[in-house]
């Protein structure tokens, strides 16, 4: 098996796909089901989700079993969904439990069985799981920043891509691309955060200690950089956590030159509808004493996409012809030309990775053993919860004296409880 060309394969029956598949994955936000079914394609399978009268949602295959026509057309019932072309209704485990045309006692209606899958709803999101397991699947693990309650949360989502999901996160675990792509037009530091921020970084890649380390969850990025205090260094991580989710701390995601001590949560996850497109869900938390503003412009303080348009800062030229003119000067526009132009599904087996490519060696290595042993018949690396059942990702970003830095697996101090807010020298918070 060519591990990097079945990689980005996410159907049924492949290897990645089933890798994938013993994986929640997101499916949809929680006010997307009404009255109405739901189509989503998820890992290269067309489906429906609905909610029932009873409040209870269910997931099934796209195509009815009886004529072919499609359940997005259906009628939501009380028990089920219900074909409009002769009446056939599902309920949320696939059985046929109606066929007003068909005789009340026809043993068709026990021996249909239709494609099904479970799903959960949690923290406004709705989780889907499609492994073969599907009838006792493994518990949901809560990510952690969808249960914090010490802020407030920005859910957004619709930001889908024609290209594959490994494009973005492996982009994101390759966190020295930000030291080149993110610098092209760098943002300006705000004048009521400049106090606050320490330029005396030294950004040179080169002068920084960079490391990455397999974590329970995934896969973490740390990069230490120097200050002129020999004592104080700017510690920035990126993490990753099975399957797609993602996650930075700071006001931009600690890309240069936010050097605060500000840890705004932020990340996301993505729903991979198949080889070639997926879907970014971002999540957002705002808590009490949070900078609320951005070093880029944006259509609000909270976004963290691309709501203000695909382009850039810097001036358009008249002869710019390509399809992102002007694309320099905004975080996301930037990752996202360079994913795209990396092509739908990339040649990767003609890469040459270098020492600062070891957060995407990582991921790739982790995500291979998990396919060789599902193939094995074993399970994917699972992501451990706590005792609520919460996953808990390390983000931490800031300014921090050299003794209490810890290098390694384990989490740094999250930012709950107050940690990570910017305060003055009385311990006040500056933007409360």
């Amino acid at each position: 098996m060519n591990f990097l060309r079945e990689l980005p394969r996410t159907g049924p029956d492949t290897a990645a796909g089933n890798m994938l598949r013993q994986y929640w994955h997101p499916l949809c936000l929680s006010e997307d089901l009404r009255d109405i079914p739901y189509a989503v394609r998820m890992l290269g399978e067309d489906l429906v989700a609905f909610r029932c009268g009873d409040g209870g949602i269910g997931l099934v295959g796209a195509i009815c079993p009886h004529r072919c026509t499609s359940l997005e057309y259906g009628q939501v019932r009380d028990r089920g969904l219900q074909c409009s072309y002769h009446g056939w209704m599902f309920d949320r485990r696939g059985h046929c439990i109606d066929m007003p045309l068909e005789p009340i006692d026809t043993p068709l209606r026990d021996e249909i069985r239709h494609i099904w899958y479970p799903v959960e709803e949690w923290a406004g999101v709705v989780w889907c799981y499609m492994g073969s397991d599907k009838a006792d699947p493994p518990a949901l693990p809560k990510i952690d920043i969808l249960a914090r309650t010490d802020g407030g949360l920005v859910l957004s989502r619709g930001d889908v891509r024609a290209y594959s999901y490994l494009n973005f996160m492996e982009n994101f675990a390759d966190i020295g691309h930000s030291y080149v792509l993110h610098l092209l037009a760098p943002g300006t530091v705000p004048e009521e955060i400049k106090p606050y921020c320490d330029m005396t970084v030294d950004t040179d890649w080169r002068h920084a200690d960079f490391r990455v380390f397999e974590t329970d969850f995934g896969l973490k990025s740390v990069v230490v950089h120097n200050t002129a205090d020999p004592d104080l260094k700017y510690v920035n991580s990126w993490s990753l956590a099975l399957p797609t989710h993602f996650r930075f701390g700071g006001i931009i995601a600690g890309l240069p030159p936010d050097f605060t001590n500000d840890r705004r949560e932020g990340g996301g996850m993505l729903r991979i509808i198949d080889d070639t497109h997926f879907e970014i869900f971002r999540y957002t938390l705002i808590r009490p004493g949070n900078f609320r503003s951005n070093f880029f412009p944006r259509v609000s303080n909270t976004a963290r996409g691309l709501d203000d348009g695909i382009r850039g800062t810097v001036e358009k030229k008249e002869y710019d012809n390509r399809k992102y003119p002007a694309w320099e000067g905004v975080p996301p526009v930037e990752d996202l030309v360079i994913q795209e132009m990396q092509g739908a599904i990339p040649p990767r087996e003609n890469e040459h990775l270098a020492s600062s490519d070891a957060g995407v060696a990582l991921y790739r290595r982790l995500l291979r053993k998990s396919m060789a042993d599902v193939a094995a018949g074993g399970r994917a690396k699972p992501v451990p919860t706590n005792k609520d059942g919460i996953v808990e990702v390390d983000t931490f970003k800031g300014l921090a004296h050299i003794d209490d830095i810890v290098l390694g697996p384990e989490n740094m101090p999250s930012s709950e409880e107050g940690r990570g807010l910017i305060r003055d020298d009385q311990g006040d918070l500056v933007f409360a």
